[in-house]
């Protein structure tokens, strides 16, 4: 991609901080005006947690990651998802300060604003950025070495996408491949020959097999003698995730086949420090009375405890000791044998249990333990753990993460029992997609989604 491009995800980050600001100024003049402007201590507290608040959200919405490369649609859409997470963030600012002049009238001002000119700000940048691309003289010529698959994927992309800025100046490959007229240039052999006679090639991308080592050296050597970049496409790319990652570990470099985001701490932090304010939430305003209630008519409906406790696998496939209200008659299968529809062991109480999803209210207290997350995976019975790991690839990379009460899987309708293995490995590719695009965002997705099928009623719940 050409270096202004990584420029330009850097202005557009520092237009929108500069956006917000006015945003928030603008605000205060209107609740401020009479009383005359005057920035207070406060002013700047806020400020400065809505801008930290935007940074690290955007970061989260991956907003800036590649703005030449999203169409307008998902640039609007990422900004609105931030605006929305700047309202809860000034909402919840308002409930801990009480400043006569910060008011729900305030924050519906500083939202409405940023809704209006962001959006149109994202719109605007868009269109001059295009614009640039193309009238600009900056565009880099890119020679391809390797017309294999890799390499002409690679062409089709850059041609796909004009805005990355790109001009292509052809293939060298030592196998004559078919392509069309004037797109091979010749062997690779003749790289240095074809460098020196073309000053204007900016870039080569390298498209060759992992085994032409001794061939990617040369490349090098030459390319390095005549001041041109080099970039290389593994081979194997095929076969790692869209969401790979790339660094360096005792300055070797490090290809991450998947992405996860909270691998990194200060993620993990977010995660539980949200976990932790939303169960006590949850805790105190709905199980406070109805933990009680369910007890009660549990106990009247059936013998037996209220909870019922299963040895379920946890993160990094360590077992823990799930929670959950009883649904069913004491029984020797529970351990061992899935719910199914009309389960004869369901009691009359459990059944209604299971539909409402109550029965899975107890597991915030595992949540509290740190065992599991609100979100995540659903955890598994071990015994199916040990089935399932043996026939479905991939399986235990779920297990990476803590199990949650409720899970993208879950909301997408891949719940309950699982008669055949390609139900179980559906659950485990919406598992994954979970573990590689996680954000507090998706977190909230999903919470919403799977109160939404609750209320609606969900066919695989029993």
């Amino acid at each position: 991609m050409p270096s202004f491009s990584n420029k330009i995800n850097v202005i557009v980050l520092l237009t929108d901080l500069i956006l917000i600001s006015v945003c928030l100024i603008t605000t205060g003049i209107i609740f401020k005006f009479n009383g005359g402007l005057h920035i207070t201590t406060l002013d700047i507290v806020l400020w400065t947690y809505l801008i930290t608040g935007w940074y690290f959200t955007s970061k989260d919405n991956h907003l800036y990651d590649d703005f030449p490369s999203n169409n307008i649609v998902t640039e609007v859409f990422k900004t609105l998802k931030n605006v929305f997470l700047q309202a809860l963030f000034i909402s919840l600012f308002l409930f801990v300060v009480k400043y006569p002049l910060y008011n729900r009238t305030f924050a519906f001002t500083y939202v409405g604003l940023l809704l209006f000119f962001l959006p149109l700000q994202k719109m605007l940048f868009k269109r001059i950025y295009i614009h640039f691309i193309k009238k600009s003289a900056n565009r880099r010529n890119i020679l391809i070495i390797g017309a294999g698959n890799v390499g002409k994927r690679f062409y089709n992309m850059i041609v796909s996408k004009p805005y990355l800025g790109y001009n292509f100046i052809g293939f060298l490959d030592d196998v004559p491949q078919k392509l069309p007229k004037g797109q091979y240039l010749g062997t690779i052999d003749k790289l240095r020959e074809l460098l020196k006679m073309n000053t204007l090639i900016d870039e080569i991308v390298v498209a060759l097999p992992n085994t032409a080592v001794a061939k990617v050296t040369q490349i090098l050597k030459i390319a390095n003698n005549e001041t041109v970049r080099v970039k290389i496409i593994p081979d194997f790319f095929h076969i790692i995730s869209s969401k790979y990652g790339i660094g360096m570990v005792g300055g070797m470099p490090i290809i991450t086949v998947r992405s996860e985001p909270l691998e990194e701490y200060h993620w993990q932090l977010m995660k539980r420090l949200f976990d932790l304010l939303f169960t006590i939430l949850i805790l105190i305003i709905v199980c406070s009375w109805l933990f009680p209630l369910i007890a009660i008519i549990i106990k009247l409906d059936s013998k037996g405890p209220v909870f019922f406790t299963q040895l379920r696998s946890g993160r990094n496939n360590i077992p823990f000791n799930c929670i959950k209200f009883r649904s069913m008659v004491v029984n020797q299968h529970a351990n061992a044998i899935q719910a199914t529809k009309d389960d004869t062991r369901l009691t009359n109480v459990g059944k209604f249990l299971r539909v409402s999803n109550l029965d899975e209210l107890p597991q915030f207290f595992n949540v509290l333990m740190g065992d599991m997350s609100v979100i995540g995976p659903r955890p598994h019975m071990i015994r199916h753990t040990e089935q399932y790991s043996r026939v479905v690839e991939g399986y235990l990379v779920r297990q990476l993460l803590k199990p949650g009460i409720s899970g993208w899987a879950q909301v997408n309708g891949h719940r309950g029992e699982t008669k055949y293995v390609f139900q179980m490995q559906k659950r485990i590719e919406y598992d994954l997609v979970y573990l590689e695009n996680w954000s507090l965002g998706f977190d909230l997705k999903i919470i919403f989604l799977t109160i939404w099928n609750t209320v609606k009623g969900d066919p695989r719940a029993y």
